[in-house]
Order: structure tokens, then C-alpha cells, then sequence
């Protein structure tokens, strides 16, 4: 993001999507399993992201649905964000399949804007960090009906309620950093205790399930392939497995590491 800002070329999502796939990939390609399946009309409803993470003996699960929105350069808004009815149909589209509906933004700014950043227990307070970000969708579409809708996708309204991804496994404020913490406890506890904070008391937090979704099985058995998929709106899956090597090079996910973002900010 920051060299395409310094060639004032705007970046695609599925650009950057893509790049990161590659690199968790690349790192530890034992513990991340994807799967892609067919060109969705994202202009219309949003293409989404499944997310599915499980402990080394994949019996427990937890999963998130997320849509990736990418800053705009030259107004520094998140453009589709506020199209149409998309964080309707993002939450419900996760509520059905039991998962949290999350937004992952791709942004940078210069540091000249000093936008406020949160104190990280784990790793130094960096601008960087932010570059891919995460935010739960119900707290953008209570941004919708509190703030001017022209105001709502602006960098500056959300800079405040977004937390950098790597949060998601190694957020250390929320969780115990035992051994007896499984990826996806602190997935959950992070959610959560975190992003859904100061959300209303309605909000059903889905559970830690024994076996994953009959889809996801299916990634499992057959690898990194193409899959049938009935969800129209459906970009693809990523399931990321805890290691039990704490040794082992790249991603570290018993420890809780997500790679950095890709010259963020």
C-alpha cells in the first residue's frame, strides 16, 4: 500500500487478498489450507471471506465471515463500505452459519495524519500494523446510524474501533497465554471481550464447535483445490491449524503470530 501510494496507483482488494494468502502460504504452508471458488458480483453484495480456525487436532472450531474493504487514496474513505444494504447482508449471511461478521481494511496514511493508534501489549505501538485491520460489522452499522452516512466510511471514524489482524491470535490483554489456550479460544475471547465490547447485549456470540461445517471438511480431505460452493456471495476459505512446533520457522500460530502486513503504511 505504501509503494502504490507512492506511484499514486490505487490498489484492488483482491490484489492485496491475494498477496496475503500468498505470504501465509509461503510461511507455514502445513497450517493455512485455502480454497477459492468462483468470481462473486462484489459490487452488488460484497465478496466474502470465510475464516476457520481449529486447534493441531482440529477438534475445535471457531470461524468468522469477513469482507475486505480497501481505502480509497485520494479521498481516504472506504468507498463501498456504506453501498447499499452490504453490512446487512454480511451479518446475515455470518449469523446463519453461526460466525462473526468482520470487515478486514486495507489502509495507509502518512504518518504526517497522526491518527490515533491503540498500546499493544505484544508487539511495538506501529502505524504499519494497521494496514490490515479488522472490525466487527456490527459496530460499522451502528457508525451508520450514529454518524452523516457521507462521514461514516472515512478513515477517521473508524481509526478508533479497529484493531490490527494480528490481534485476532495474540492479543494478550484478553487472554491467558497458557498452553491450555487453544487458537480457537483466544479467537473467540477476543472477539468477544474486544471488538464487541461496547456492542448491545443482543449480539449471540457464536460457540467453539467440536466438528467444522460439512464444506470445510471437504477442503480438509481434498486440499488445496477449487470447490462447489452454493453461497453466491462466497469468495473463498481460509482455515488456519495451531501448530504444535513452537520451533518451527514462519508463523508461529501456537504463539499467536500473524505475518505482517505487506509494506502497510
Amino acid at each position: 500500500m505504501e509503494k502504490a501510494r507512492s506511484v499514486s496507483h490505487q490498489p484492488l482488494e483482491e490484489t492485496i487478498t491475494d498477496n496475503n494468502i500468498i505470504e501465509l502460504k509461503l510461511r507455514q504452508s502445513h497450517e493455512v489450507i485455502t480454497t477459492t471458488y468462483n468470481k462473486v458480483q462484489e459490487g452488488k453484495t460484497g465478496a466474502d471471506w470465510q475464516w476457520w480456525f481449529t486447534n493441531s487436532k482440529k477438534n475445535i472450531w471457531f470461524g468468522v465471515r469477513v469482507q475486505a474493504k480497501i481505502l480509497k487514496f485520494k479521498t481516504d474513505r472506504f468507498e463501498a463500505l456504506n453501498y447499499k444494504n452490504q453490512t446487512d447482508v454480511l451479518i446475515k449471511s455470518a449469523q446463519k452459519d453461526g460466525l462473526i461478521p468482520l470487515y478486514c481494511f486495507y489502509s495507509q496514511w502518512p504518518l504526517s495524519k497522526n491518527y490515533p493508534t491503540k498500546n499493544c501489549l505484544t508487539f511495538p505501538n506501529a502505524p504499519e500494523s494497521y494496514g490490515c485491520s479488522i472490525i466487527d460489522a456490527y459496530t460499522i452499522k451502528k457508525n451508520k446510524k450514529t454518524k452523516k452516512t457521507k462521514k461514516s466510511n472515512t478513515l477517521a471514524s473508524v481509526i478508533s474501533d479497529v484493531f490490527p489482524w494480528s490481534c485476532l491470535v495474540c492479543c494478550q490483554s484478553t487472554t491467558s497465554r497458557s498452553n491450555a489456550n487453544s487458537l480457537p479460544d483466544r479467537i473467540k475471547s477476543f472477539v468477544q471481550n474486544v471488538l464487541l465490547r461496547n456492542s448491545s447485549d443482543d449480539i449471540l456470540i457464536p460457540k467453539i464447535t467440536k466438528e467444522p461445517p460439512r464444506h470445510i471438511k471437504s477442503i480438509l480431505d481434498k486440499g488445496n483445490e477449487n470447490h462447489e460452493n452454493d453461497d453466491p456471495n462466497l469468495a473463498g476459505v481460509i482455515v488456519i491449524i495451531e501448530s504444535d512446533d513452537q520451533n518451527k520457522g514462519g508463523i508461529i500460530l501456537k504463539q499467536g503470530k500473524l505475518p505482517s502486513p505487506p509494506s502497510s503504511v
